[in-house]
């Protein structure tokens, strides 16, 4: 999705770029303003759900340590207990 978005930012980036060339000698750039607008919401948007994507990753295997525990729950605190006794 965010390779989606990025690639949509540069084509609106440039599609802006070749509208400013054009405008150039008008003086009209209610064009080239707005693709250039369409393209940084999208570049920010792109970042946005990279960064978003980025901490779920970050936080996932945390996550499952944690339920991994919650699962193995009273018995592995009792082999922990188990070993201390021993040494």
């Amino acid at each position: 999705m965010r390779i989606f978005l990025f690639l949509c930012s540069a084509l609106s980036l440039l599609l802006a770029a070749h509208r400013f060339s054009l405008a150039e000698h008008a003086g009209q750039h209610k064009g080239g303003i707005f693709f250039l607008l369409i393209g940084i919401q999208l570049l920010i948007a792109a970042a946005l759900i990279h960064s978003h994507r980025e901490e779920r990753t970050t936080k996932s295997p945390t996550s499952t340590e944690k339920e991994d525990r919650k699962k193995a729950g009273p018995s592995a605190e009792n082999v922990s207990v188990e070993q201390e006794k021993k040494s």
